[in-house]
């Protein structure tokens, strides 16, 4: 009679999996609908502390390592507006929001109507990185804010990457290409939280070491090389059908029936 076997997790796996045992993952009613199914476990959330990280470059069918992505936000998630892949594309939130600007400008929001419907899109950046976490390099995406500072409060994430990337000397000589494929160096994303504050704080710096993208490649495993799509792939585009129904989340029915029938 053969005795069974019983095989065990190793150190390593038992390591990266970290969590109390009577944590249970609450349900969410937020619905962020930016990336396709297949993609949202790629997503990457950025702990407390550093986070050393190697930005992907452009990947073959991609126009560039990074990708603007037009973002329209209520309060039960956000979505991709449709010119994110088509330049110009019109989205029902627009008719909602030309509707009511000639209808009832007096209900949209405004920093004099902080309550008002808001309807235009907030600018996102998204990009790939490859992460190690405990012994293995993860393939994840970033999503993070673009805002520029320009009203005012700090830059988005998303911003600072991309200035990280764009720094030039008093020569006009680009400081450091992080991006390049053979030279590029990691970057570093810091979060922290003061205490008192409800919002995180998030600083950047680049690392002095060039970071090869191949020698990440190597252990990599292939599950991970096979995730990696362009980015254009990886963003989800919402029916017109299913935005009437997201709107649902920013304006009433009763208004929505208008704009329907106007349209």
């Amino acid at each position: 009679m053969n005795t069974p076997t019983i095989e065990f997790a190793s150190p390593n796996e038992v390591a990266e999996s970290s969590a109390s045992p009577w944590s249970a993952a609450g349900k969410s009613t937020y619905h962020d609908l930016i990336l396709k199914p297949e993609y949202l476990g790629r997503r990457h959330k950025f702990p407390a502390g550093d986070t050393w990280l190697r930005i992907l470059p452009a990947l073959r069918g991609s126009r560039n390592w990074m990708m603007p992505v037009h973002a329209l936000c209520y309060k039960g998630g956000r979505h991709a507006h449709a010119k994110t892949l088509i330049p110009g594309a019109k989205s029902v939130f627009d008719k909602a929001y030309a509707w009511l600007k000639s209808n009832q400008p007096e209900t949209l929001y405004s920093k004099a109507n902080m309550s008002g419907y808001k309807l235009l899109p907030d600018p996102l950046s998204l990009c790939w990185v490859l992460v190690q976490e405990g012994t293995k390099v993860l393939a994840k995406l970033v999503i993070a804010s673009a805002y520029d500072g320009s009203r005012g409060g700090a830059h988005g994430i998303g911003h600072q990457i991309w200035q990280l990337t764009q720094e030039h000397d008093e020569h006009g000589n680009l400081v450091s290409d992080p991006i390049d494929p053979a030279n590029g160096l990691q970057i570093c994303v810091q979060k922290s939280q003061p205490q008192g504050s409800r919002y995180c704080n998030y600083s950047l710096k680049v690392g002095r070491i060039p970071a090869p993208i191949g020698e990440f490649v190597a252990r990599m495993e292939p599950s991970e090389i096979a995730a990696l799509a362009p980015l254009e792939e990886v963003v989800r585009m919402i029916s017109e059908e299913e935005e009437w129904h997201l709107l649902e989340q920013v304006i009433d029915p009763a208004t929505i029936a208008k704009i329907r029938s106007a349209s």
